[in-house]
């Protein structure tokens, strides 16, 4: 553990001088100050006022976060400053034997992505940036209803937007609150792990035609945050017993279904409306009088391009 990090097992909400925090840490003034200064460095939401040193209000530290867990997601939890990419660090961290459920969040990403590629920007203080580590014993045909579930998830801990297949949270205006990527390691039994990534714009300002929760509901990060694992978790264990029920929910918050929709795939574009979920997730679309099934491709709302 780098030296600094102990400065921030020290911090908190609280404003605290730099003298007390001196003392309690038995160093030098000058060398916690230089200490703070690296925190900010990392990425730390780290504020300095009159009267010292706090954690900006609502920082998922895993002080904080712990006495808000109602499961066992997030129990296990790695809160980092600055890191290339959360996906690229859970998978090692899998690789080493983490157990299910297993959190690492960070608060700016440097080589962060979304699907297919795309990048996913990130500010220090202003969302929540995390990944989550499933080791599902689901079939691999179900593997893809776990997006869909964590879509669920967010639109009911956020309680604002809708879902766009399959796998973003859209504010009521039709920005982009949130966004979903699953990864999945296979094995010769099957599924040895999958990495849930999550990325969601909780505080302005937010990437160029994004939107921010804090502009339809007042909750702070690491509140959201605990409330967001309690449900993912639930959701994921319904997979389970009751997928069915995890379509049922997700079609009730469905900004897809019933539209006009462009779907572009790797094998080109299509256009129709969309009818339906498969029982895998697959999108539903009526192109010319025929039904296909979609199991991957990015959509945009016809109306809303």
């Amino acid at each position: 553990m780098q030296p600094f990090i102990a400065l921030l097992t020290r911090l908190n909400e609280t404003w605290q001088s730099l003298g007390g925090l001196a003392e309690s840490l038995e160093r030098p003034p000058a060398e916690v100050a230089a200490w703070a200064h690296r925190l900010k460095e990392e990425g730390y939401p780290l504020e300095l006022g009159p009267e010292g040193y706090r954690l900006a209000p609502g920082t998922p530290t895993p002080r904080a976060l712990k006495p808000l867990l109602r499961g066992t997601f997030g129990q296990l939890y790695r809160y980092e400053g600055a890191l290339g990419s959360t996906q690229d660090a859970m998978r090692t961290w899998a690789e080493e034997g983490a157990g299910e459920g297993a959190l690492l969040l960070a608060e700016r990403q440097e080589a962060g992505r979304g699907r297919q590629g795309r990048v996913w920007t990130s500010r220090a203080g202003a969302g929540l940036t995390f990944s989550l580590l499933l080791r599902p014993r689901l079939p691999l045909a179900q593997l893809s209803l776990l997006p869909l579930a964590a879509g669920v998830a967010l639109v009911e801990a956020c309680g604002v937007g809708g879902l766009k297949w399959p796998n973003d949270l859209l504010a009521p205006d039709g920005r982009k609150l949130a966004g979903v990527l699953l990864e999945a390691k296979l094995g010769a039994e099957g599924v040895r792990y999958a990495v849930l990534g999550v990325g969601l714009n909780v505080y302005p300002p937010v990437p160029e035609g994004a939107a921010a929760v804090a502009e339809y509901a007042s909750r702070s990060r690491v509140e959201l945050l605990a409330d967001l694992l309690d449900r993912l978790e639930a959701r994921y264990h319904q997979l389970y017993h009751e997928p069915e029920g995890v379509l049922e929910a997700y079609r009730a918050h469905s900004l897809t279904l019933g539209r006009e929709v462009k779907v572009t795939t790797q094998q080109g574009g299509l256009q129709g409306q969309a009818v339906g979920l498969g029982p895998d997730g697959a999108l539903l679309l009526k192109v010319g009088g025929q039904i296909r099934a979609i199991g991957a491709g990015d959509v945009q709302l016809v109306g809303q391009l």
